[in-house]
This record gives C-alpha cells, structure tokens and sequence, in this order.
C-alpha cells in the first residue's frame, strides 16, 4: 500500500507513534524516525525494515527543519508527515497554573505540527503530492474538567490547521487531514486499573490502544484516501459523535 513512500513519524518513540510506525512499515513505507527520545526512536527503527532515527525537538523550527533535511538526504523525498509529537493532557485549573504551562502546551501540541509541516511542504510542492497527518484529540470537542484547558485549546487548533492548510495546499496535490482519538489505555502517562474502568464506561466501543489510530492514519496515507482532505477523522470509540 505504500510500497516506494517515505514517511516522516514524529513521537516515533511513544506508544501510538510507534505503534504508526509498524503499521507504515508493513504497508511497505520508508521511515524516518523522529522524537526528542532518539534512543527510543531508534530503538523502534532498528526493528523495522528501512528506517532510521533522527532527533527532533518539535518546538524548534530550526530543528524541524534539520528533521526534513535529514530525511531528504536519507531518502531524496518526503511523501508523508505523521505529526505525533505531544505532551499528554496535564491536569490543573488553567487559571492556577502559570503562564509558562500555557506555552509548554500549545508549543508542543500546536506550534510544534506546524513546524514540522511547515519544514516538509517545500519539497511535497517541489513533487506536487504530499500527506500530512495531525494527530489531535476528541478533547478538541469533548472537556474533561480535570484536563487543563491549554490541551483543548491545542488540539482544536490542530483541527483549524488541517482545515486551513488543506484549502491552501490541495492545488499543489497535498492532503492534510486530522486524527482524533480518545484514549487509547497506556501510551502515554499510564492509566491505573480504576482509570482504565471509568474510561470503558465513557467509551461504548472501550479503550482500542493505539492500532485504531495507526490504521485511521494508514487509510489517509493510502490509495483509499486520495479524496479525503481537510477533515477530523473521529476515532474515538464512540466517545464523541459527529
């Protein structure tokens, strides 16, 4: 299915992005690893057929732009971004918190997947066709009164830049969607047993794990999404509807 792609995964070290990256490798896909954990990325690459690990601090533009430029040099051409790169939803009342969590947060959950595809579209133009993937969150519709507001608000952002971004990069052949997923169980910072029950109870379909969204993102980087762009694929076991 993606037999002669390459594909940018960052987050590459964490539960869903590694999780993306097998499910791009089986489908045939080269990969560049990216995370701030390059040890763990490259953990992940060496178990994987075609890929490599390169280090990436997705706040910093200039790093972003060494992540493509490593992948141009590996691989010659950047078919697909995978934005995976995050910090999990902290806890805490925004306005008891200071204002360098405001910034944390939408630099990485936000900012961060702009830098990223902002390094990779110059190249996708230059090839006309592209894929970049956002992977948001059902928090960018759905509160949790115990997750600060600063994750909602960068996650929804994500969906404005995919909507955005698509309308300006679908004359050049690129397609730029977003995933959003619920929980997924331990991927993240990990859930106790209690948590894992409450969020069963929320979720009719239950706590899928990463696979679900590694799929939903095989489906937009394949063959069967060439008429999908500008959109928020749902993947959240039932949690949010519509």
């Amino acid at each position: 299915m993606l037999a002669g792609r390459v594909a940018i995964v960052t987050g590459a070290a964490g539960g869903i992005g590694s999780c993306i990256a097998r499910t791009f490798a089986d489908a045939g896909a080269a990969l560049m690893l990216a995370d701030l954990r390059e040890q763990g990325a490259a953990s992940v690459a060496s178990s994987l057929p075609n890929a490599r690990a390169v280090h990436v601090d997705i706040t910093d533009p200039a790093a972003a732009r060494r992540m493509a430029a490593a992948t141009l040099d590996a691989f010659g051409k950047i078919d697909i971004l995978v934005s995976c790169a995050g910090i999990d939803a902290p806890p805490g009342r925004a306005w008891e918190l200071d204002d360098d969590h405001w910034r944390t947060v939408i630099d990485a959950d936000l900012s961060g997947s702009w830098w990223c595809a902002k390094a990779c579209i110059p190249s996708m133009i230059a090839q006309r066709s592209g894929r970049i993937i956002f992977i948001g969150s059902v928090a960018s519709r759905r509160a949790n009164r115990h997750t600060t507001v600063a994750y909602n608000a960068a996650k929804a952002g994500l969906n404005g830049l995919a909507i955005g971004l698509a309308k300006q990069l679908e004359p050049h052949g690129i397609l730029v969607n977003t995933v959003a997923p619920g929980p997924t169980g331990n991927t993240g910072e990990p859930m106790s047993p209690q948590q894992i029950e409450a969020e069963n109870e929320l979720y009719p379909l239950g706590l899928g794990g990463p696979e679900p969204v590694a799929q939903a993102c095989l489906y937009l980087a394949g063959p069967a999404g060439n008429w999908v762009s500008g959109t928020v694929l749902n993947v959240s076991g039932g949690r949010w509807h519509g």
